[in-house]
């Protein structure tokens, strides 16, 4: 008899269908109503049902019956390692900016893989290359209706590509793209900017293509590269000037009022990062139309200033007298000292301290506050006065179990530092985090409060 796939559970999401039902972190599933599964995307399709039958496997090798009743499409709640619940699809590229090759050692393992698979693109919004999508999977992607996909392009012209990708095969990716495109698949797309390599005329000539292949382009996003002091071996290249920031904004905003004017959409965005070293404002959140690329770093500083605007005059002469730290990268100084005018604003018992932490982790020319690690946070903060409790970015640690990108956690850090620790995703979160303080929800003496 043929044995069933063992799909090994990684993460159970609490209060969902399955941690409901007992299913724990650690077992492993073997099939749903008595069929096997191929991979994520079937799981997807079969989780979809009212009632769902699940064969399992828990910590002790014991098999278990699961049967579930929910609402329909709403999902069990499970997460699986690898995520694929199948053999994932490696990048084959070398690209010229690629940001893993950059990594120092010492970082968490997932920080060194490369996927390039569709399946990932689908769900959860990682950016694919289409390089190496065969027909078959081409065909999966149009019978599936998997959409809307995301997708790396930085050239639709041929030689450029294959420098960019480090890939001779890299044309097949804008093939690919133009059969899903006209099959009627939604694609996101991210354009990396190198300057002087695919800036200037060949920029244009990129958007000009993507544009041209119709409304099922959903959005362009416009990414600055980013280069860390870790590029022994690599192709040399330059960061953007301040000067050039602000020449692309200005194309930008011209092509958004065409695009506007003609398909009711700006189609076109740039990352925050070049509003940040141009030095203009960052446009209002009408400009995003919904956020379509908000996880490439786009519309992330104008949903923080409409936080900003949200909490003004929230606090009150009532609070606890507090002294807080909060730390930041130099990008997002100005953004942060804003939050700390409104916080100490809305309440004489506040006083806020900000730190700038240099990164030398990755080196000087990273400065947004998503790559802070750890290590360099010990560094700067140890032996300093840091209050009654430090707030580091949300964007620094990962959402699982809070660890940094060199593996350190909030506790290492706390205890380093020796003030409690807790994270902030914006003005919102971070006044969420005083009000617990005042309502006696966590009770700082002592450390931190889970």
């Amino acid at each position: 008899m043929k044995r069933e796939k063992e799909f090994l559970i990684e993460d159970v999401k609490s209060g969902s269908p399955a941690d409901l039902a007992g299913i724990r972190a650690g077992w492993k599933l073997l099939c749903m109503d008595g069929k096997q599964i191929g991979d994520i995307l079937d799981f997807r399709i079969m989780e979809s049902d009212t009632r769902v039958n699940l064969l399992l496997i828990d910590e002790r090798g014991r098999l278990r019956k699961k049967t579930i009743a929910k609402k329909v499409d709403e999902q069990l709640g499970m997460q699986f390692n690898p995520p694929t619940m199948a053999r994932m699809k490696y990048c084959s590229n070398k690209c010229l900016f690629c940001f893993i090759d950059q990594n120092p050692p010492g970082l968490r393992p997932p920080l060194y893989i490369k996927d390039d698979d569709y399946r990932l693109s689908f769900l959860y919004g990682n950016f694919v290359t289409l390089n190496r999508l065969t027909e078959e999977e081409l065909k999966r992607i149009v019978k599936m209706r998997l959409s809307p996909l995301y997708v790396s392009v930085h050239s639709t012209n041929p030689g450029l590509r294959q420098k960019l990708f480090g890939n001779e095969r890299a044309e097949r990716g804008m093939q690919n793209l133009r059969k899903l495109v006209r099959a009627g698949i939604r694609i996101h797309a991210q354009i990396v900017l190198c300057p002087g390599i695919n800036t200037g005329p060949e920029m244009k000539n990129t958007i000009r293509d993507l544009y041209k292949m119709g409304t099922n382009i959903l959005s362009i996003a416009l990414v600055p590269v980013g280069l860390t002091k870790h590029r022994q071996g690599l192709p040399d290249l330059r960061l953007f000037t301040t000067a050039e920031a602000d020449a692309l904004i200005a194309k930008v905003e011209k092509l958004q009022n065409y695009f506007l004017s003609r398909r009711g959409t700006r189609l076109l965005y740039a990352a925050d990062e070049f509003y940040v070293l141009s030095g203009r404002d960052i446009p209002v959140a009408d400009d995003y139309e919904n956020y379509p690329q908000l996880e490439n770093g786009i519309g992330l500083l104008r949903i923080f200033l409409d936080e900003l605007q949200k909490i003004e005059g929230v606090a009150g002469e009532k609070d606890p007298r507090l002294n807080i730290s909060l730390v930041t990268g130099l990008a997002a100084e100005y953004y942060i000292r804003k939050l700390v005018a409104v916080l100490e604003a809305g309440s004489q018992n506040l006083r806020c301290k900000v730190f700038i932490i240099k990164n030398r982790y990755f080196g000087p020319e990273v400065n947004v506050a998503g790559l802070l690690t750890g290590s360099d946070l010990i560094r700067e903060l140890e032996n300093k006065e840091l209050g009654d409790l430090l707030i580091v970015p949300a964007t620094a640690v990962n959402k699982k179990n809070a660890l940094f990108l060199d593996g350190l956690s909030l506790q290492d850090l706390a205890k380093k530092v020796g003030a409690p620790v807790y994270i902030a995703g914006g003005p919102l979160e971070a006044l969420a985090l005083l009000e617990k303080i005042r309502d006696g929800n966590i009770v700082l003496q002592g450390g931190m409060k889970q």
